[in-house]
């Protein structure tokens, strides 16, 4: 197994992105550009990497100001600086340009995961038209009372303690009741996936499972609030191709619920070509799912089909 190779690239304000990359396909077709979610980061995904190589597709993955490599040695984990959401949402901007600087013969889809999903919903209402499709997966619409509620009570902890503080109450309303519908629970994060492994490679991983900062969620409230705006959501091409997938036990899209209003919106927009997908038992981490293999061959079908349309 070929291990990645990486590159610092510099983000918005000179800040150094740990960039990490698998390359090696004899005839590539495509690029994948991996958005990763909070809490975690880029080698994360390296066997879905490994599986989208020999099927033909390069692969990027950064790891988020605050994440992972590129997490500086004085700041809390997943603390993303003033503006943070923007911020990331212009580093994967600045990524795009050097995957097709580098590779201009090849169309560029994107896969966005979990907190990097709402990253993706941004990056396509401003840039939609530079990219040949998105990946929405663990996503959701974020526009309900308890995200106003969340908003608030950040807005207020952001002003009384320092931003780099542990957001623990948000985190407790946040995540503390993903774990209610899981039965025989055996550690808190089981929401994330069936596969009790994965699980456990998450919670040894120094780079995983800690509480964010207020910064983080301050910022992460800011982004919903003008994610939903009608006339920004206008500004998406009706022609880009767009998949949604979720796991239909994962409570981040409200088991479905807030999964299926995203699809509903960008159907409403008019944009033909989206699709849903809801995996049957699946919780939070597709690609990280018992049944990670037919999720790996479903997102490569449609990959495959939209690059050679």
């Amino acid at each position: 197994m070929v291990l990645s190779k990486y590159k610092w690239v510099n983000g918005i304000n000179d800040k150094q992105i740990f960039l990490r990359f698998w390359d090696d396909v004899d005839h590539p077709i495509g690029v994948v550009q991996i958005i990763h979610g909070m809490a975690e980061h880029s080698k994360r995904y390296e066997d879905f990497a490994h599986f989208l190589n020999r099927q033909g597709f390069i692969v990027y993955a950064d790891d988020h100001r605050g994440h992972g490599n590129s997490l500086e040695d004085d700041e809390a984990f997943g603390y993303i600086g003033e503006d943070g959401f923007n911020n990331i949402v212009e580093d994967e901007k600045i990524i795009s340009d050097f995957i097709k600087k580098k590779h201009k013969e090849l169309p560029l889809y994107i896969f966005s995961h979990s907190f990097g999903s709402f990253i993706g919903q941004e990056y396509i209402i401003r840039y939609s038209n530079t990219i040949d499709g998105i990946i929405l997966s663990g996503s959701a619409k974020q526009d309900g009372l308890d995200v106003k509620a969340g908003r608030i009570l950040v807005s207020i902890q952001n002003k009384v303690f320092n931003d780099q503080s542990k957001a623990k109450l948000i985190d407790k309303l946040s995540f503390g009741s993903f774990n209610k519908a899981v039965e025989q629970q055996q550690t808190k994060f089981d929401w994330l996936s069936r596969d009790q492994q994965e699980v456990k490679k998450y919670i040894a991983d120094d780079f995983c499972g800690f509480v964010s900062p207020i910064n983080f969620y301050y910022y992460l409230f800011k982004g919903f609030k003008t994610l939903y705006q009608p006339h920004r959501l206008t500004g998406i091409s009706k022609d880009l191709p767009i998949l949604v997938i979720s796991g239909d036990k994962d409570p981040v899209g409200k088991y479905g619920k807030s999964v299926k209003n995203l699809y509903q919106q960008y159907q409403d927009l008019g944009i033909k070509n989206t699709s849903l997908k809801l995996f049957p038992n699946g919780r939070h981490e597709l690609v990280n799912e018992t049944n990670k293999e037919e999720i790996f061959h479903y997102i490569f079908h449609w990959l495959s089909t939209e690059a050679t349309n």
